[in-house]
């Protein structure tokens, strides 16, 4: 079923503000709907546009713990999403994604070894940064490898798998061998995903990616719609494929790391929400990368809210939600052979 952009993005700006509203005023304390609008009113403008009527502690609540989380929802789903698309054009494989090809999981290695080895030396080290610069290794060591002796993107998914195994192996041997309680909840989170950790504070230099992320592509929508036609194709037509390459390897990473960094391993996002898209806008990346980037945008959102209210006692990781989910969606498109753009 075909629908024009333009309409599933009006839908899902629509879908975002309800949710988002929802996603405010439930939890293991429901708000009023109308006080979570006026704090919000105030706090943007940073003035008492509505006359405080509301206990100081709703106030937290709504600023400091449940609205950054929605934010951190929308940019983590949108970036992934872009993600997904970009290493889909160049692969020529709707199967990859960031997680697919072990990037994320890479990260989530270098923040459990951070968390580790920090408490092992008595030095602190941010998980943050060990998740980006893990994540920055994994990928140039997947690219790395899937070059050798030819450039092929079936090569590329499976070498992504096997590194994501490998990654994925290293984790766990990390967790099992945590010496503390503390060590094993800091794991844990990297492992199966959260937002818990939104601040405001760590918000705005991953808008600013994202933002600068999906100009550069909006910009390059014509060469990666040549470049789904293959490589000599694209060398026709005269796109620089190395330039291409290099260009979608280095956003990938870095937009993947920073997401990563803040809220562990989200599988299946970059994988089913691009392959969604596609079906209802066409491949033509001027539509499909703000409508995938909305719609991905939506999906975390309205999955990490379904993982606070299933238990309001205990939050589910938003990582075991998604994966759920997408693992059928990835089998799926195994079995009905869907998953390569020419057929």
């Amino acid at each position: 079923m075909k629908i024009k952009g333009q309409t599933l993005i009006v839908i899902s700006i629509i879908l975002i503000v309800i949710i988002g509203t929802i996603a405010v005023t439930v939890g293991s304390v429901n708000l009023s709907t109308i006080h979570v609008w006026k704090i919000l009113t105030n706090k943007v403008f940073n003035k008492e546009i509505f006359i405080v009527e509301w206990k100081k502690s709703t106030e937290i609540i709504v600023w400091n713990l449940r609205a950054p989380r929605v934010i951190l929802a929308l940019l983590s789903g949108a970036g992934l999403s872009l993600v997904g698309i970009l290493m889909q054009a160049l692969t020529k494989n709707s199967l990859a994604s960031p997680y697919i090809l072990g990037i994320s999981s890479g990260a989530s290695t270098g923040a459990v070894v951070s968390i580790v080895l920090g408490s092992f030396l008595g030095i602190s080290f941010s998980p943050g940064i060990g998740a980006f610069v893990f994540g920055t290794f994994t990928a140039f060591l997947v690219f790395y490898l899937a070059g050798n002796g030819g450039y092929s993107s079936t090569k590329l998914v499976l070498i992504g798998v096997a590194v994501s195994s490998l990654f994925s192996g290293i984790t766990t041997f990390l967790v099992t061998t945590a010496k503390n309680e503390s060590q094993l909840r800091g794991a844990m989170f990297w492992i199966s995903g959260s937002l818990a950790s939104a601040r405001w504070d760590n918000l705005f230099l991953v808008f600013f990616i994202l933002l600068i992320s999906v100009i550069l592509s909006l910009l390059k929508y014509r060469e990666l719609n040549i470049l789904i036609a293959g490589d000599d194709i694209a060398e026709t037509l005269g796109v620089d494929v190395k330039k291409m390459r290099f260009f979608i390897v280095i956003l990938s990473t870095f937009l993947t790391g920073f997401v990563v960094s803040l809220t562990g391993v989200i599988g299946f996002v970059g994988l089913v929400i691009p392959h969604i898209c596609r079906g209802l806008v066409g491949s033509n990346h001027k539509r499909l990368i703000p409508c995938a980037v909305l719609l991905g945008a939506l999906f975390l959102l309205a999955t990490d809210t379904l993982t606070r209210v299933i238990f309001k006692t205990q939050e589910i990781p938003i990582g075991v939600i998604t994966s759920m989910l997408g693992a059928p969606f990835f089998m799926s498109m195994l079995r009905k052979n869907s998953y390569n753009f020419g057929g």
